[in-house]
């Protein structure tokens, strides 16, 4: 028989069980609360890494945000001014006709230099050999008016068509497709 005042098995296991869950609750709380404290100390003894503005956090923002580099679309820095500057105009005094290679090295350097964007690089036969097995007039076509990555006039509209076929035959002449080239 059981006695009144004498809790039974479930109510002690019921006890039990809200003491635990209590307990471990109270460990919890305890516990965020330490690592929040932890945090503000480290965070006042470290200024400017957890600065929620400022100078030093502006700076840190600049930082991230700078471009890391600079586009160049014409080859290098010195041939790159000739390349912006408007074309002149056919006929006038200070045209100076451009050769195959002062062309490519302006223009098609950017991409055939380095196989950007799948280009084939001047001078590796094995790339150029399955263009080279288009034709002359597929790969004139290609040149300028683009071809897959490829824009018309290699990126560079002040280009005549002539002044593109020229660049074309000096990548063809370095590249195993000299007898391609008009004579």
């Amino acid at each position: 028989m059981e006695h009144p005042d004498h809790p039974t098995h479930a109510q002690r296991h019921d006890q039990h069980f809200f003491d635990s869950f209590l307990l471990v609750f109270g460990v919890l709380v305890a516990f965020a609360i330490g690592a929040y404290w932890l945090a503000i100390y480290i965070a006042g003894n470290e200024p400017g890494s957890y600065d929620r503005g400022g100078p030093t956090q502006e700076k840190l923002i600049d930082q991230r945000l700078a471009p890391i580099g600079d586009v160049q679309v014409a080859g290098n820095s010195g041939t790159q001014a000739a390349s912006s500057a408007p074309a002149p105009v056919s006929g006038s005094a200070s045209a100076v006709a451009q050769t195959g290679k002062q062309i490519w090295e302006g223009t098609c350097s950017a991409c055939h230099q380095t196989g950007a964007l799948g280009a084939p690089r001047i001078s590796n036969k094995a790339e150029w050999a399955p263009h080279l097995a288009k034709g002359l007039a597929v790969l004139e076509d290609h040149a300028l008016h683009g071809f897959k990555s490829m824009p018309a006039h290699g990126g560079n509209p002040a280009l005549t068509d002539a002044e593109v076929i020229q660049a074309l035959e000096y990548m063809l002449s370095q590249s195993g497709g000299a007898s391609l080239v008009h004579k």
